[in-house]
């Protein structure tokens, strides 16, 4: 039934527009009938579908699924337009409506705030005062080493063993996150349970899903009145998110900030003290922060040791770049940057394996023209920076892994570049784009630096299964099962 209406409904819609009041000037797209023939691809690899209809239709093209009108763009300027020329009108988002029944929601989000509001500001900026910016990046450095060397024991204490790379990354990312925003550990990473982590990965996963994917519901608002799921779903995704972050707000608002061990106030003593937020709010954003700051820089880690273990000269390449680097036996994140070829390839990883591959969609907050085409208020708009990053129009041998692309290239992750858009552009820009690289260095450079791996049983590492699976998201469909050895001449005393 669901779908039967799904499809109808936008016929009903262009007989109303054309008919009644004139055709629109929408970008082209497919029918009815050639959506349904792609639904299934839309809905499972999104990314995939709207890269070959846009070789289809153009790097600008609209369609309807419901009564909702879906606008993409597929190219660097088409990017520019919506993202830079058109930033403020397109800097809404689009909220499924379980997250609308999620409590708390309302203005207290960064990342999917309908619009860029005087809360959305306001959240945004603290956290570029306590977390994001380069004084807090500065501030926070004893915190990523810290946790970064509990990961190293934590590995040291398995060597041997058989470990599940996506489940270190996460809690390591976790604590360092949660340490910055709260002053404290989500995770003893020293205990080889992993049913903790898990957990935590589950909701991860569960409020990213449940929280950027449209429903049936979403685009047929005539199902709203038989809508008995919705506000269920919302209600146990809030038990569990304030499961997680209650007792935290209850004891840091009962001490008044005594129990903070540091000299400097956290995230969470800010919020506290400005008084607007109630705990739902602040549970919901230290959630989204939690997820920012996790999942795709997780993502991003395991494909980049995938991409190092399949190219083993690339490999002894960044270790010989680290060797000549790191001072004494200590990995020091300030002497990094000077690894440019490691650089090179945690680039080419976000470009080739975008975390985001749509980004988060973005809403006309006001009917606007771009190119030409009428993009009516409320559309949606997806921005395909896979295919973009992938395009053999702007990339020279695009699927292929090759970190000298960015040898010598002026091209950064900071979205000024829009073939390369790996954290988004403009005002929605992912704002922990800059802790997020320097993560991603400190975790790696320490595995690569202490560690040699080997898959289990002795496999050839460029048998390693590549294939992804899209859940909003795009991670690598296996996990990553690889065997330490500690490297002994690296590890400090």
């Amino acid at each position: 039934m669901a779908l039967a209406l799904l499809l109808l409904v936008p016929v009903v819609f262009v007989f109303v527009e054309h008919f009644l009041f004139g055709a629109r000037q929408l970008p082209p797209g497919p029918n009815v009938l050639k959506v349904l023939w792609y639904l299934s691809r839309l809905i499972y690899e999104p990314h995939i579908a709207l890269q070959k209809l846009a070789k289809i239709y153009g790097p600008l093209l609209s369609f309807r699924l419901g009564n909702q009108i879906m606008v993409v763009a597929s190219s660097p300027d088409i990017a520019r337009e919506f993202c830079k020329t058109h930033d403020r009108v397109f800097s809404g988002r689009h909220l499924p409506i379980v997250y609308r029944n999620l409590p708390g929601t309302l203005d207290s989000s960064v990342v999917l705030s309908p619009e860029c509001g005087k809360s959305w500001k306001l959240l945004r900026s603290i956290g570029q005062n306590c977390v994001f910016s380069s004084k807090a990046m500065e501030t926070n450095a004893w915190i990523r080493k810290e946790k970064v060397m509990d990961m190293v024991n934590h590995i040291r204490a398995r060597g041997g063993q058989v470990v599940h790379l996506e489940d270190i990354m996460f809690a390591t990312l976790a604590n360092i996150i949660s340490s910055a925003l709260t002053s404290r550990n989500l995770f003893d990473i020293e205990r080889q349970e992993m049913d903790d982590y898990k957990q935590m990965m589950a909701l991860v996963n569960e409020v990213i899903e449940k929280t950027t994917t449209l429903g049936s519901v979403d685009f047929l608002p005539i199902l709203k009145g038989i809508d008995f799921w919705s506000k269920g779903k919302a209600m146990n995704m809030y038990r569990k998110i304030k499961l997680t972050w209650g007792h935290i707000i209850n004891e840091r608002r009962i001490s008044n900030g005594h129990d903070n061990p540091r000299s400097t106030q956290d995230f969470l003593d800010i919020v506290l003290a400005d008084g607007t937020f109630s705990e739902d709010q602040i549970g919901n954003v230290l959630m989204e922060l939690l997820i920012g700051a996790t999942d795709s820089t997780t993502i991003t880690t395991v494909w980049l040791m995938v991409e190092l273990l399949r190219n083993q000269e690339m490999l002894s390449r960044v270790r010989n770049e680290l060797a000549q680097t790191i001072e004494g036996n200590e990995l020091n994140e300030s002497l990094l940057p000077q690894c440019l070829y490691f650089q090179a390839c945690i680039k080419e990883t976000l470009r080739l394996h975008v975390p985001a591959p749509l980004l988060v969609p973005h809403r006309a907050t006001e009917t606007c023209k771009v190119n030409n085409y009428i993009i009516p208020k409320d559309s949606m708009v997806l921005v395909n920076a896979w295919g973009i990053a992938r395009d053999p129009n702007y990339w020279e041998d695009a699927t292929s892994f090759k970190p000298e692309r960015f040898m010598d290239s002026k091209i950064g992750y900071r979205g000024t570049h829009f073939e390369y858009l790996p954290f988004g552009t403009g005002l929605r820009m992912c704002p922990g784009s800059s802790v997020a690289f320097k993560n991603i260095q400190m975790l790696v450079g320490s595995l690569l630096y202490y560690f040699d791996w080997s898959l289990p049983n002795g496999k050839d590492p460029t048998t390693i299964d590549t294939k992804e699976k899209y859940v909003t998201t795009l991670k690598k469909e296996k996990p990553l099962l690889l065997t330490p050895k500690l490297r002994e001449q690296n590890i400090p005393s």
